[in-house]
């Protein structure tokens, strides 16, 4: 984070041409980012480097020409022709051999287009690098450059329709405010509710105490954490949302599993296999049944045809009209049986 001793309050505020919403609420944070010294074009041009940003205006060769044109000297018609690698080479150069500097480069790349064709996630994550939450009062410039950038970033989403006055009263919670906010303030409130003759609601409150006096009582990392990131950040996809693991029971068959370290989609054959080799519950069981499985199929002795009976059967039927056909059939009966015991 720069250390710039310029006062972010006393910023050339940027209004966005993308009209309200997402883009314009980014484009905004971004150029406030840069114009108060929360973040310096050195810090950007690491980010996004000359190549990449020419490659970003692929389909903007125009816009590209004056970029080049205005930083290295080349004739823009000249520049036109070039590719965006070429141009992007050429930008890298000028930059090396100090004939531009960063904060031409970056100042000559509309604050629009930066949010419109640069990737989204990237660029949040330049916007929040310094990590603004983190600052203490002990570096008064830094800390104050922090609050002044919370709170515009928090004025800039209610004012963009991102965020509600409702879902920020709530993520900051009445008891927080009533626990930070000093007696006076209180006493604002208080007397902003006597004189309003309608009820008494959430924008009201926030218009009592709006994001610049918020961010002087309530501290910068509650207020990220519990509004910045996911009421802005993390609902409106500048940042990407958290993967929470799921801990529950997975379910085979009937039977609740616990999930293993390798979470739901682990591959662990050993469980695997000792999940494939359970006994199966069959129907009479799985119905309420609590004899326990039947037990394996059992054949009496008595049941068990042995060959002289087979053949003494042969000769007795020898005459009748099924003849060696039945022979077959009492034979085969008594193969099955034999197999069963």
């Amino acid at each position: 984070m720069s250390e710039s001793s310029s006062s972010a309050e006393s910023v050339n505020p940027f209004v966005s041409g993308l009209g309200k919403g997402r883009e314009a609420f980014h484009a905004e944070v971004t150029e406030f980012a840069l114009r108060s010294g929360e973040r310096t074009p050195e810090d950007f041009l690491r980010h996004f480097s000359c190549r990449a940003i020419m490659r970003s205006l692929v389909a903007r060769p125009v816009e590209r020409a004056r970029i080049v044109s205005q930083s290295t000297g080349v004739h823009e018609k000249v520049a036109h022709k070039m590719s965006p690698d070429a141009s992007g080479e050429a930008l890298q150069i000028a930059l090396d051999e100090a004939v531009t500097t960063s904060a031409a480069i970056v100042r000559l790349f509309q604050p629009d287009d930066k949010q419109r064709y640069l990737d989204r996630h990237a660029l949040w994550a330049f916007d929040i690098e310094g990590q603004p939450w983190k600052t203490t009062p002990a570096v008064k410039v830094a800390h104050d450059r922090a609050k002044a950038y919370v709170a515009y970033i928090i004025e800039r989403a209610l004012e963009n329709l991102l965020v509600s006055h409702e879902e920020v009263v709530e993520a900051i919670t009445v008891t927080k405010l009533a626990q930070c906010l000093p007696k006076d303030k209180l006493g604002a409130i208080i007397q902003a509710a006597l004189k309003t003759s309608d009820k008494f609601t959430e924008e009201d409150l926030l218009g009592a105490v709006p994001p610049q006096s918020l961010v002087e009582h309530v501290a910068l990392d509650y207020l990220w954490e519990r509004v910045v990131t996911p009421l802005i950040a993390e609902a409106h996809d500048y940042a990407p949302k958290p993967v929470v693991l799921n801990a529950a029971k997975l379910t085979f068959g009937s039977t609740a599993m616990p999930a293993s370290s390798g979470g739901a989609g682990s591959n662990d054959d050993s469980d695997w296999e000792r999940r494939s080799l359970s006994p199966p519950i069959d129907a009479a069981n799985d119905a309420g049944n609590d004899n326990g499985p039947p037990s394996e199929a059992t054949v009496s002795e008595d049941e068990i045809v042995s060959e002289e009976e087979i053949l003494e059967s042969e000769m007795e039927d020898d005459s009748s009209p099924i003849g060696s056909q039945g022979v077959r059939k009492v034979a085969a009966q008594g193969d099955k049986k034999a197999k069963g015991r």
